[in-house]
């Protein structure tokens, strides 16, 4: 079951405290202040509410916003 965009932008905006105009716009992780200890929180809390498993190998690849949707919404059909 894939989980909707919007959704997961709004997720990612509660946790950070930026619009949804700014995420979408700006999408890259760093681009948006966020740091490794920022991600590896961000991966912790997707884990628990998207019920899915992040490689922490595949970590490294994540950066945007888009990317770790995309990633989630692979891990669950799989």
């Amino acid at each position: 079951m894939q989980i909707n965009f919007d959704e997961f932008v709004i997720f990612i905006c509660e946790r950070y405290g930026i619009t949804k105009e700014e995420a979408i716009e700006k999408d890259d992780f760093e681009q948006l202040g966020l740091d490794s200890l920022s991600l590896y929180s961000l991966v912790d809390d997707a884990e628990q509410k998207f019920n899915v498993e992040i490689d922490t190998d595949d970590i490294t690849e994540i950066n945007s916003i888009t990317k770790i949707f995309n990633y989630i919404n692979n891990k669950r059909n799989e």
